[in-house]
């Protein structure tokens, strides 16, 4: 029997199973058919015959069908091939296409994340800055890099933001939140002056102020003292003030010098009245001076910057000659210079 077993009982024969004795002539890699009388050599799925060479060559399945069998990326294996994605997607349950991968639910940002498609990107919250490593939040110094004046007092920076200070005493913060407003300690009580002194409001504190009379004097106002009667025999007393009045003056300390800060004149003036004024007390280190701008009115200047703050109490008095006779008023001033930080 040609390739076949004769079996010797009957006289028949029996096709031999080459697959299963192994004796055939497939290669590596094929699978071997049986045939009645003969066998097949097949290639496995993935793989080409080579006629040429009588071997099974591996199928490259991303060139045969370009584009067809991954949404993103093929890459062939031995006999199939794989489909595998970019960086921020991950390959979906059907092998073939890609899924956007939302980075953001594993917190690689310092504060904000925003899934895009295919990544990612962090941002920061108002106040503060991605640095360079495009993750990390770093806070913004508004106080030091701010261009214009944040704050009239003090910045202080804090995290995301920045706050403005007043100075610890005399002052509350506006409700801008920017500047500072004066506190009037006098109108609100809140002063240790006592009930024979007055209360007078300053930038940035109060003074407690003395307005008293002097002996032969009565007070005719808060602020006002008039000679009530001398003694017969006091010269001094006769050719004293007849009126003592109080004024209260403030400047800051970058006040423009010269600076007219005050005017004296007789109320009211009379044609033929001539004045002549002086600073008798008070200015033993010349700050102020007096000018006379015509014959009934004087000024005072302040003509040395005072860089500090300070107060002083100057008295001015004005001779006034009228229809012959001279008489002498008294403008006793307070005057305050305070801080021009504010």
């Amino acid at each position: 029997c040609q390739f076949l077993k004769c079996r010797l009982s009957s006289l028949a024969c029996v096709d031999v199973d080459e697959c299963q004795t192994g004796n055939h002539g497939c290669g590596e890699g094929q699978i071997c058919h049986n045939l009645p009388g003969s066998y097949r050599c097949d290639c496995q799925t993935g793989y080409l015959h080579d006629s040429l060479r009588q071997v099974c060559s591996d199928v490259n399945e991303c060139w045969s069908y370009p584009g067809r069998l991954c949404a993103q990326t093929c890459e062939n294996s031995p006999g199939s091939y794989q489909c595998s994605c970019t960086a921020g997607f991950s390959l979906a349950f059907d092998g073939k296409n890609c899924e956007d991968l939302n980075e953001c639910d594993s917190s690689p940002c310092g504060q904000e994340c925003a899934n895009i498609y295919g990544s990612y990107q962090c941002y920061c919250r108002q106040g503060f800055y991605l640095k360079e490593d495009g993750h990390t939040c770093e806070d913004i110094d508004e106080c030091s890099q701010s261009i214009g004046n944040l704050c009239v007092f003090q910045c202080v920076n804090v995290p995301g933001s920045y706050q403005c200070a007043c100075p610890p005493n005399g002052y509350t913060m506006s409700t801008t939140g920017h500047t500072c407003r004066d506190i009037d300690e006098c109108s609100t009580g809140v002063h240790n002056c006592s009930t024979e002194q007055t209360c007078s409001n300053v930038q940035g504190g109060y003074r407690c102020l003395s307005f008293s009379c002097p002996p032969y004097y009565r007070k005719v106002s808060d602020t006002r003292c008039e000679r009530s009667g001398c003694p017969a025999n006091s010269v001094d007393c006769q050719t004293s003030p007849l009126r003592i009045t109080y004024y209260q003056l403030s400047f800051q300390t970058n006040i423009v010098i010269p600076a007219q800060i005050f005017r004296i004149g007789p109320s009211p003036a009379y044609r033929g009245d001539n004045i002549a004024i002086s600073i008798t007390h008070g200015n033993e280190e010349n700050y102020f001076s007096t000018r006379k701008l015509n014959s009934f009115t004087g000024a005072v200047y302040l003509q040395r910057q005072v860089r500090q703050p300070r107060d002083f109490l100057i008295d001015v008095e004005m001779k006034l000659l009228r229809q012959g006779a001279f008489t002498t008023f008294l403008a006793r001033i307070y005057v305050f210079i305070t801080s021009n930080t504010l």
